[in-house]
């Protein structure tokens, strides 16, 4: 079945990205980090295509990527479009990563593809409750509703999933950065991820750098 993994994703733009963690490292420390998650992202899955706002801010960051753009609407909305909007781009099977996550390894989102052969959707949750991938064979409605960044997304779309009677898997949790308690976690695991261990570096010892 035809498949491709996209990663959602914003312009790096000082003040538009990872809001929460730039009220306590500063916007611009903030959107460098983010750019950093990009670097690594992108050279682990060179295959993906990228889901991005706004679109113009990116591919002049970005020209090269194979990127485009989310429509207007809240987060919810947007992920919806984005699942509808499969079978128009020729996708039997699709799947989203989280750029919030860059420490996610190749392993997960393969075996994630490998379970989509007998399920119809999966799961990698994250630690406060929400989800770092999504993926599904052809489309399931399992978003209308839900409201994002609470701590009971995960179990909103596991409950719309079971109503509708499809099956379910779930990969390994992990987290996302969303503030600078979590940098600790994402340094742990910074060994294969060049970018982001240099951009955490550069956060350590401003001078220096």
């Amino acid at each position: 079945m035809s498949g491709r993994l996209s990663i959602a994703a914003k312009a790096p733009l000082p003040g538009h990205v990872k809001t929460r963690l730039a009220r306590e490292i500063g916007a611009d420390a903030a959107a460098t980090l983010y750019k950093a998650f990009i670097a690594d992202l992108s050279a682990r899955f060179p295959g993906a295509a990228w889901y991005v706002d706004p679109l113009p801010e990116w591919l002049d960051a970005y020209p090269e990527t194979r990127a485009f753009a989310q429509p207007p609407g809240d987060w919810t909305e947007r992920q919806r479009a984005f699942f509808q909007g499969a079978a128009a781009r020729g996708e039997e099977r699709t799947m989203l990563l989280a750029s919030d996550s860059p420490q996610v390894r190749e392993e997960v989102v393969v075996e994630a593809w490998s379970l989509l052969d007998s399920h119809d959707i999966v799961l990698g949750p994250v630690v406060d409750g929400g989800y770092y991938l999504l993926g599904m064979r052809g489309f399931h409605d399992v978003l209308a509703g839900v409201s994002m960044s609470t701590p009971f997304v995960q179990e909103e779309i596991l409950r719309a999933a079971r109503a509708l009677g499809l099956r379910v898997a779930l990969v390994a949790p992990t987290y996302d950065v969303d503030e600078a308690s979590d940098l600790a976690l994402l340094e742990a695991d910074s060994a294969e991820m060049p970018a982001t261990r240099a951009a955490l570096a550069a956060l350590r010892n401003p001078v220096l750098t």
